[in-house]
């Protein structure tokens, strides 16, 4: 199997181009031996592959041509197995395919998503490294690493806002950004990809972020409880000098993985007036339910089983959980997304150790 790229892969609505224009792809075949045939496909409805280009291998090599009328990500595939990632634009995109690697070059994205994997795969190296270093894990440099990343990443989609790399890069990375920042990125995309369904949807979920920031008032709903009963949020906050709403799901391994520390803060601060209300994401009662059991998680809950349908998780943007959003007695939310050590910590300067 080949190395694939640590771009990922995601279906965007991106800008028609004014007329069609012409494509190469030319390329060495690697493992894959004459004869055999190299598709070009995309990501169509349900997230299936939609072939739009074949090319069959002769000696050791092969070659596509074509129109495109909109700039999108694709991949080169043989017999259902990616081979390589690509942007199809305009121009001739050379793929050099190796048996250790491939590399995608030739045309504008393209150029900018090779540099882009090259700099991601140089940092997974290190980390990769760290974390198994036989001396022991230096948590401050894998923290290093994971900022750089960060930094990468978001440089990409800042510095790309009027090309196919940058937006594509934008939807697996925009819950990266905070409200403030992602709003100016998306401004600029709005005006460089006027008609862009997938960045009208960013759009309207980050001005309901916005709207449920730090210093705005919170927004009640209404579920139903463990018991089918319904509940409004503000009759499960009730009494609370702070409330934890708690956005998870029972599915949600980082959810899970949150939960001791979700525990020990409630633990050591539910009889100074904190309380928390777990809304949960799930689909399946029973397997909702089960789980508030199996983990032992004694604070209130409510759901209304639409998984990310979920009326509650839309009103408050929530597009990734674990989702938290901390809230006074006077109804103002004092902060977002707390994980870790960092809900005692802020409870502790409202409450007192």
């Amino acid at each position: 199997m080949k190395k694939f790229f640590a771009f990922a892969a995601v279906v965007v609505l991106l800008a028609s181009c004014q007329d069609k224009k012409a494509y190469t792809i030319t390329g060495t075949a690697g493992d894959v031996e004459d004869g055999d045939s190299i598709e070009l496909s995309i990501f169509g409805s349900g997230r299936n592959l939609e072939a739009l280009n074949k090319a069959v291998v002769a000696d050791g090599k092969f070659k596509m041509t074509g129109t495109v009328d909109s700039c999108q990500m694709a991949l080169l595939v043989v017999d259902g197995r990616p081979i390589a990632q690509l942007f199809i634009e305009p121009g001739t995109i050379t793929v050099a395919n190796d048996s250790d690697d491939v590399h995608v070059t030739g045309t504008k994205c393209n150029n900018l998503l090779e540099d882009y994997n090259a700099k991601i795969a140089k940092l997974m190296e290190t980390y990769r490294e760290l974390s198994s270093a036989a001396e022991g894990i230096d948590a401050d440099k894998m923290a290093a690493i994971e900022k750089e990343y960060d930094e990468i990443m978001k440089s990409s989609v800042k510095e790309n806002t009027d090309n196919a790399f940058g937006l594509t890069n934008l939807m697996s990375s925009y819950y990266s950004f905070e409200a403030e920042e992602l709003a100016e990125v998306l401004d600029k995309f709005a005006a460089n990809f006027p008609g862009n369904k997938d960045v009208a949807r960013l759009v309207e979920n980050n001005s309901k972020v916005l709207t449920t920031s730090k210093g705005k008032p919170y927004i009640d709903f209404e579920m139903t409880d463990l018991d089918n009963n319904p509940v409004k949020l503000s009759d499960l906050m009730a009494g609370n000098k702070v409330t934890l709403v708690d956005f998870w799901a029972s599915w949600c391994g980082p959810c899970r993985q949150e939960m001791p520390k979700v525990k020990e803060a409630y633990a050591a601060y539910k009889d100074k007036g904190f309380g928390i209300v777990g809304v949960s994401l799930d689909s399946d009662t029973l397997a909702w339910k089960n789980c508030v059991a199996d983990m032992e998680l004694p604070w209130k809950h409510m759901s209304d089983l639409k998984g990310w349908e979920s009326a509650g998780a839309a009103l408050y943007g929530v597009r990734a959980i674990p989702a938290t959003v901390l809230v006074g007695e006077d109804g103002v939310i004092i902060a977002r997304d707390l994980r870790g050590d960092a809900i005692a910590e802020k409870l502790a300067e409202l409450l007192g150790e």
